[in-house]
């Protein structure tokens, strides 16, 4: 006679818990990671959501392999068992590419470099998943789960690889300063927002270390890059400085602004502090803020020095596209 905690000879602790509910749980979670913005700005937090992407796709293909084995069980680890992986791994990263583009109706932008940490860590989920079943269907052949583990854990380390990156040049703007750009990285140029222009490095028209950055203007009215990412203490600042080099190719001298931004500025004109040079083609010009300038900028107020918040240098209405190079962005104290 079974007792009241059995049914069918079979103790209720020792039932087989339903996984259809942590299943959609665990989805709902996932696609809400990816899809849901990010309620804070700034690269660190980018750089923290970034870091997410390889692991969390390498735990959804074990899920999605572990569930499919709970509801359709294989007895050995042959044939079917790599003919799933494989599927799984492919449609696990397509449903990822299809959530990055979906972001984008969300308030989130789509990345390559996101799609590709998915994929990395799908490849990962199914080493991990491979080592697991070797391991546990053929036990002499501890030498196979190993390398699948190492393949694992080298694809996490290339999926973390730049937001890591990322979070090191956070770092280094801190620690750096009063240098604002040397451009020795490329992930420098995640500091700086460019309008009606694009960005690259370049050894041309260096006058420190071994690269510069390039600007690539448009024709446009006011072709600008915005460091907005720097120490916002300027309080000790005597000087603000820069290296510039306008192409040779260019027909006439061209009007450079440097702008200087703090936290309580009301407009990007006459609330910021500004100074317009006229640079030469070919020529490396050394731009120089002094503090009185800085200060005094503004047209009504002072600018306040303890809460820096941008520095942008623009070209004034380019007659034809055009790039300048740009070196040695510092303060001095």
């Amino acid at each position: 006679m079974n007792s009241v905690g059995q049914t069918s000879g079979v103790p209720e602790k020792e039932r087989p818990r339903p996984v259809g509910p942590m299943a959609v749980i665990g989805l709902l979670a996932a696609v809400g990671m990816l899809l849901v913005p990010i309620p804070f700005h700034g690269r660190i937090w980018a750089a923290l959501g970034d870091v997410a992407h390889g692991p969390l796709f390498a735990v959804l293909t074990i899920g999605v392999l572990f569930l499919w084995h709970r509801f359709d069980p294989l007895d050995s680890f042959g044939r079917e068992w790599v003919g799933r992986m494989a599927l799984v791994a492919v449609c696990v990263f397509l449903a990822g590419v299809i959530v990055e583009f979906a972001q984008i109706m969300t308030g989130r932008s789509a990345a390559m470099h996101d799609a590709v940490a998915n994929g990395l860590g799908v490849i990962a989920g199914v080493a991990l998943y491979f080592a697991a079943l070797n391991a546990r269907y053929h036990a002499d052949r501890r030498w196979v789960s190993l390398t699948a583990a190492g393949v694992a854990m080298i694809m996490i380390g290339m999926a973390l690889a730049r937001p890591v990156s990322l979070l090191l040049d956070i770092v280094d703007v801190q620690r750096s300063f009063p240098l604002l750009g040397s451009f020795e990285r490329e992930m420098e140029l995640t500091r700086w927002y460019f309008d009606d222009c694009r960005c690259t490095r370049t050894d041309q028209n260096v006058t420190d270390g071994k690269h510069a950055l390039r600007i690539l203007a448009e024709r446009a009215p006011y072709p600008a890059a915005t460091l907005y990412e720097t120490v916002t203490d300027w309080s000790n600042v005597q000087t603000l400085e820069l290296d510039v080099t306008l192409s040779h190719s260019y027909p006439k001298p061209l009007e450079f602004v440097v702008k200087v931004v703090d936290s309580e500025h009301r407009d990007w004109e006459s609330d910021t502090s500004r100074k317009i040079f006229r640079i030469e083609p070919g020529k490396t010009s050394h731009l120089v803020l002094n503090r009185e300038e800085i200060v005094d900028g503004p047209d009504e107020r002072s600018l306040d020095l303890s809460h820096i918040k941008f520095v942008s240098l623009a070209m004034v209405a380019p007659e034809v596209a055009t790039f300048v190079d740009v070196d040695r962005v510092l303060v001095t104290k």
